[in-house]
């Protein structure tokens, strides 16, 4: 595993390298809610804006051992941002960088560096139980993913599998719905979020996706919180030529623990790891574990 720290490390040492310095101004206790919460679960106050960056790393690997097995190890760096207009919306738009490194069954192998899928989203709120504390809010989400990564290719010159690519190379719209709770120290969140895939380059279609998420979390003191979730993604058969493709579709189910700490007032870091529980992917393709790490800036 040296290589893959090799590769993880510098992705989230720059994350924290590049968090703007926080302000004077307490975005969240000003407005009477002083639970730790990470990019895209938290309470849609006015006025908000929110910096957010995010650095993981994880293994893939599709094909049989031997025959057409293609490993992908790769670091991502997401930047995201998030303001809220009005009380009952907040307005998201993130874009990701990523570092790919390609072994492909010759043992020949491939590095490259370019963008990832950039994502929109509107997340409105349609309930809350009280204006002020609230105990209860439930949200939906309207957004769209972007094809801004390039097609990646093998050695030959061939497209990579759909799997492996960094993107789907299409429009993809994307229907949410979440649910938060607050009861004093405790919290919960749970979201569902569909992605609709859509032919892309040369009529291929990704993998459309329902990914699922729950969590609990505890706030031990004011600035230190544990979280435990559970992470589900069900995916369809994408097509390519106008097939099926291989070692696409199936179902896969994380356990994540994670750590939210709070130095400053402004300033919320998440420690992360997804730890594959349930692999019922189809054909031959294997997710590792995703380690990660964030920081969010509330201005």
């Amino acid at each position: 595993m040296s290589r893959s720290w090799a590769f993880a490390l510098p992705v989230a040492a720059a994350s924290f390298a590049l968090v703007p310095a926080p302000v004077s101004a307490c975005a969240v206790c000003g407005c009477g809610d002083a639970t730790l919460t990470s990019m895209g679960a938290e309470a849609p106050y006015q006025g908000r804006l929110r910096v957010s960056l995010e650095a993981r790393y994880r293994e893939d690997a599709i094909g049989r051992e031997g025959e057409n097995r293609i490993v992908l190890q790769e670091g991502r760096l997401d930047a995201g941002v998030s303001w809220a207009p009005h009380e009952r919306f907040v307005g998201l738009v993130s874009a990701p960088l990523l570092y790919r490194h390609v072994t492909y069954v010759n043992l020949a192998e491939r590095e490259t560096v370019g963008l990832g899928d950039a994502e929109i989203r509107g997340k409105v709120l349609v309930y809350r139980d009280r204006p002020f504390g609230a105990r209860h809010l439930f949200s939906t989400t309207l957004g769209v993913k972007l094809p801004t990564a390039p097609s990646a290719e093998d050695e030959d010159g061939a497209p990579l599998p759909l799997e492996l690519q960094p993107g789907t190379g299409s429009v993809d719209p994307i229907l949410g719905l979440s649910y938060a709770t607050f009861q004093g120290d405790w919290s919960g969140y749970a979201s569902g979020h569909a992605y609709f895939a859509l032919p892309g380059r040369g009529g291929d279609r990704s993998s459309s996706s329902l990914r699922l998420s729950t969590s609990l979390q505890r706030q031990l003191i004011p600035a230190f919180a544990l979280r435990l979730g559970l992470d589900t993604r069900v995916d369809a058969r994408g097509t390519e030529d106008g097939r099926a493709a291989a070692d696409s579709g199936g179902f896969i189910g994380f356990v994540t623990p994670e750590v939210l700490v709070q130095p400053t007032e402004e300033l919320v870091l998440v420690a992360t790891v997804r730890l594959p529980a349930v692999n019922a992917l189809a054909g031959h393709h294997d997710e590792s574990a995703i380690v990660g790490l964030a920081a969010a800036v509330d201005f």
